[in-house]
């Protein structure tokens, strides 16, 4: 109970304050709420970077990315990638928590997915549409990735994501280009995140700080990778 109260305290420290602005859930149906992940030359994004830059590696899991806020501790609204709102869908569902240990707002992305669906795999980029959540839900499962607006580097806030009893995606760390290849080859091979339906890999920067400092535009986040 102590550790996950001084989880909870770090993480509420470092939680942003939310204005409708910059929140996810606050876009007009049809607009994407969420950037798109970098993609092309992989060495020439990586080449950017200090040799020490610590990157992670997650699963680049076949599924539909949403978006939930939660408000005083308790699930307010889940959009879609298009700001659909879900939330009845969602909660339907019961599989994400309905209320949370924390008063603070906050808004956590993460990615719908089907436990089942390995017969396309690496080709397949989306399978779930709204009409399909109930007739799939005993299949369903969801993955959170990341706390928005919060200024943890990435590992910490998975593990914070982990004490508040969500599922998180596996990880590699790597500082050396060398070894994207070698993880994206064991990925191929089927050795490696091989408990998700996956269509590549994720490379994430875990620094806030530098993070921050790459900030973001309007297509894409400069700090994490897709590659296959």
């Amino acid at each position: 109970m102590r550790e996950e109260n001084e989880v909870s305290n770090h993480l509420i420290r470092n939680l942003e304050r939310i204005s409708p602005e910059n929140s996810i859930c606050n876009y007009k149906y049809g607009r994407k709420a969420f950037l798109s992940l970098g993609q092309g030359n992989i060495r020439e994004w990586l080449e950017t970077f200090l040799p020490n830059t610590r990157i992670i590696l997650e699963p680049k899991i076949i599924g539909s990315i949403i978006g939930i806020q939660y408000i005083n501790g308790e699930l307010e609204k889940v959009i879609n990638k298009n700001s659909m709102d879900i939330t009845e869908s969602v909660k339907s569902l019961k599989i994400i928590p309905d209320s949370l240990p924390i008063k603070n707002t906050i808004e956590i992305q993460g990615v719908l997915y089907d436990d089942l669906n390995f017969s396309t795999r690496k080709n397949e980029t989306e399978f779930i549409e709204i009409h399909n959540f109930i007739s799939q839900s005993k299949r369903l499962k969801f993955c959170a990735f990341q706390i928005c607006h919060c200024n943890i580097n990435h590992f910490q806030s998975l593990k914070e994501l982990k004490h508040l009893k969500f599922e998180i995606p596996q990880t590699q760390f790597t500082n050396f280009i060398s070894d994207i290849e070698i993880y994206l080859q064991c990925w191929r091979e089927g050795k490696l995140f091989k408990s998700y339906p996956t269509n590549g890999l994720v490379l994430k920067i875990n620094s806030r700080k530098l993070q921050k400092y790459l900030g973001e535009n309007n297509l894409s986040i400069p700090w994490a990778y897709a590659i296959n």
